[in-house]
């Protein structure tokens, strides 16, 4: 990430700014610092953003698949719950005006 030039620098050190965790969620979406590279870290990613789906879909429970989440885990999915959110909540609004034009 050091030559890369959209990246930043903090008290943390090197980041990549404005990883948006769910398109179209409004002014308000949470923007993430990437700081190292997510491919590496795709695998444990992954199985977050899975179980959240699978949980909100009704097939699964977040329990089964971290039986003792760490704080990290709590906020990952607070942070997709939030953004998830939002963005259903933009695309009513946005059919609204479609529908009312």
């Amino acid at each position: 990430m050091p030559g890369l030039p959209m990246a930043q620098r903090d008290d943390k050190g090197l980041f990549m700014p404005a990883y948006r965790v769910a398109p179209n969620c409004g002014e308000t979406f949470s923007d993430q610092q990437i700081r190292h590279c997510p491919i590496a870290d795709a695998n444990r990613l992954a199985s977050v953003i899975t179980a959240y789906h699978r949980h909100r879909q009704g097939l699964g429970s977040i329990e089964s698949v971290f039986p003792r989440p760490t704080c990290a885990i709590v906020e990952a999915f607070d942070v997709l719950h939030s953004n998830t959110e939002q963005m259903i909540a933009r695309h009513q609004e946005q059919m609204m005006e479609v529908k009312h034009g």
